[in-house]
């Protein structure tokens, strides 16, 4: 693996800006809303900023691939390979919400090596390199010391995630067990457990493109990214659990007693 991916990082930095600004030229602001073909919106400020981005990677990396959410894959069998969501939680961006983020991962060999988390609206930047550690605005992120469940504060995906994927009786278990649990959706509940300000993230439904710059962060942040059961800790897989490692492992074992 012979690159500088701290160099990358700032190439991956420099070319998110230009992004940035065209979602916050929209933010607030008056725009058409489609719906895509699993019923998720979809604005002008999604395709564009995707677009931005996916031209400077083209010129810059021809011969690394692209996973995008809004137009798809390019050369994914390559051993480089970028993730671009240019605006997670379009739903927040659309009611004029500052939880948004804009997020890009690069996967060596399928894992996640960089990721960056930014959050227009609020100014914040957050990234990590493997083996670097995780930044926000140049100050390392490290996650909770919170080693029970019992008192946490926990953050969850919106309930109709939970609904939809059949796990109603987990996020109950969550309300009964934790301290407090509050709706923080999308990558803004996994950078708030990657800084500890929350213990932990549960997320029953998700993307590649979401979830690759969460594990990268997580991990140099000292803590764990996690699938609800098994032990691939897969991006691909759809749940994930972010936070610090003991109360991921506690999560974990409240679903497996919830499956039995």
């Amino acid at each position: 693996m012979k690159m500088d991916l701290l160099k990358i990082k700032d190439q991956a930095l420099s070319f998110m800006k230009p992004a940035k600004n065209e979602v916050l030229k929209w933010y607030r602001g008056q725009y058409e809303v489609d719906l895509k073909s699993d019923s998720s919106p979809v604005t002008i400020a999604d395709r564009n900023a995707e677009e931005i981005i996916r031209k400077k990677l083209s010129r810059h990396f021809p011969e690394h691939g692209i996973i995008g959410e809004e137009f798809g894959n390019h050369n994914v069998n390559a051993d480089w390979v970028w993730t671009i969501d240019p605006v997670d939680g379009t739903r927040s961006f659309i009611r004029g919400l500052p939880l948004f983020a804009s997020m890009m991962a690069l996967l060596y060999k399928g894992e996640p090596v960089l990721g960056v988390i930014e959050l227009p609206a609020l100014g914040e930047t957050a990234w990590a390199v493997k083996g670097k550690g995780a930044y926000l605005n140049d100050k390392p992120l490290k996650v909770s010391k919170q080693k029970k469940l019992k008192g946490a504060f926990v953050a969850v995906a919106d309930w109709y995630c939970f609904r939809q994927q059949k796990q109603t009786s987990l996020f109950n278990r969550l309300n009964k067990e934790a301290a407090i649990v509050r709706t923080y959706p999308d990558a803004f509940g996994h950078l708030m457990a990657i800084r500890g300000v929350v213990d932990v993230m549960v997320d029953p439904l998700a993307k590649i493109w979401d979830y690759a710059p969460c594990k990268i962060l997580a991990q140099e942040a000292g803590g764990k990214f996690a699938n609800f059961s098994g032990n691939r800790a897969s991006i691909e897989e759809g749940t994930a659990i972010v936070g610090n490692a003991a109360i991921v492992k506690e999560v974990r074992k409240v679903f497996a007693e919830n499956k039995s």
